[in-house]
C-alpha cells in the first residue's frame, strides 16, 4: 500500500501531533495488532488485561486497609484509581522509551511521522487504562460511599493527564533515542516512584505542611493522580496540584517541542 504522506522529521512538534491525530491509520493499527497478538493465543484473551489490575486491587486492598486501620470501602477505590492511573504512566514512558529503537525501520525510510510512534504507545497504554477502568468501576458500584456521577469529573481531569503524559513521552522517546541506557535508568527511577508515590498508602499521613509531605508534593507523580483521583472520591484536589500540572503542561510541552524541533532529524542516525 503506498503511504498518502510524508514525513521529513524535522517539523514543529505541535503541528505533527496533530497529523498523526488526524491520520491514525498506521499508530491505532500498529497498537491495536500488537496487543491482539499478545493475546491471541491465551485462553482469557483481553480479558487477561483485567487480570493484574484485579488482583493488585482486591489482594493488596484488603491486606493494607488492615494494616493502615483504613475501612475498605474507602480504601479500595483510593488504591483502585491511582494504580490504574499509575500503571498508565509507566505503559506510556516504558513504550516510549524504545519506540524509536522498535520501529527503526520505519524512521529509516522515512514515511511516517515521529510522533506517529509515540502515540502508537499511547494508544497501547490507553487499552490497558480502559481494561483497568472497568475494574475501577465495579469497586465504585461495590463502595457505599461513593457515586457513579463522580465519573463526570474525569471528562475534565482526565485530559491534563494525557496532555502532561504526551510532552513526556515525546521527551522520553528522544532521550531513550538517544542514549539507551536511559531504559534502566528510567526502570529503577519507576520501581522507586511507585513507593513514593500515594497510591498504596493515603496521602493524608503526609500532611502538606510537614517536612515528608513538602518532600512528596515535590513528586510530579503525585499531582498528575491527585488531580484525577480526588474529585473521583468527592474531594477537591490541592490548589497545589491544580497549579502544578497545569505549569508542568505548558513548560513541558514548550521543552518538548524545542528538543523535538531541534533534534528530531538526529533520530535516525541515533537508532
Amino acid at each position: 500500500m503506498k503511504p498518502t504522506y510524508r514525513s521529513t522529521h524535522n517539523e514543529y512538534l505541535i503541528p505533527q501531533f496533530w497529523q498523526s491525530l488526524t491520520h491514525p491509520d498506521y499508530w491505532a493499527y500498529s497498537s491495536w495488532l500488537a496487543i491482539a497478538t499478545k493475546y491471541r493465543r491465551t485462553s482469557l484473551g483481553l480479558l487477561w488485561a483485567m487480570v493484574p489490575t484485579a488482583v493488585f486491587v482486591v489482594v493488596l486492598g484488603n491486606i493494607y486497609s488492615h494494616l493502615m486501620g483504613y475501612p475498605i470501602e474507602q480504601y479500595l477505590p483510593y488504591l483502585g484509581v491511582g494504580y490504574v492511573l499509575w500503571r498508565f504512566m509507566i505503559h506510556v514512558i516504558n513504550d516510549a522509551v524504545t519506540t524509536f529503537h522498535l520501529h527503526k525501520a520505519f524512521i529509516m525510510e522515512g514515511r511516517i511521522r515521529l510522533t506517529d510512534f509515540v502515540l502508537s504507545s499511547f494508544a497501547k497504554a490507553g487499552f490497558y487504562l480502559f481494561f483497568g477502568g472497568a475494574i475501577v468501576l465495579c469497586v465504585f458500584l461495590w463502595s457505599p460511599i461513593l457515586h457513579v456521577s463522580a465519573l463526570w469529573t474525569l471528562l475534565l481531569t482526565l485530559p491534563l493527564l494525557v496532555i502532561n503524559m504526551a510532552w513526556v513521552a515525546v521527551c522520553i522517546a528522544m532521550l531513550g533515542a538517544r542514549f539507551p541506557d536511559i531504559q534502566e535508568v528510567i526502570g529503577t527511577v519507576l520501581i522507586l516512584g511507585l513507593l513514593l508515590t500515594p497510591i498504596l498508602w493515603p496521602i493524608e499521613k503526609f500532611p502538606a505542611d510537614s517536612v515528608r509531605g513538602i518532600v512528596v508534593r515535590f513528586n510530579p507523580a503525585f499531582h498528575l493522580i491527585d488531580v484525577v483521583r480526588a474529585p473521583l472520591l468527592g474531594r477537591m484536589p490541592e490548589t497545589v496540584s491544580i497549579v502544578a500540572v497545569v505549569a508542568m503542561g505548558i513548560i513541558g510541552w514548550v521543552l518538548a517541542s524545542i528538543l523535538f524541533r531541534r533534534y528530531a532529524r538526529f533520530v535516525p542516525l541515533w537508532v
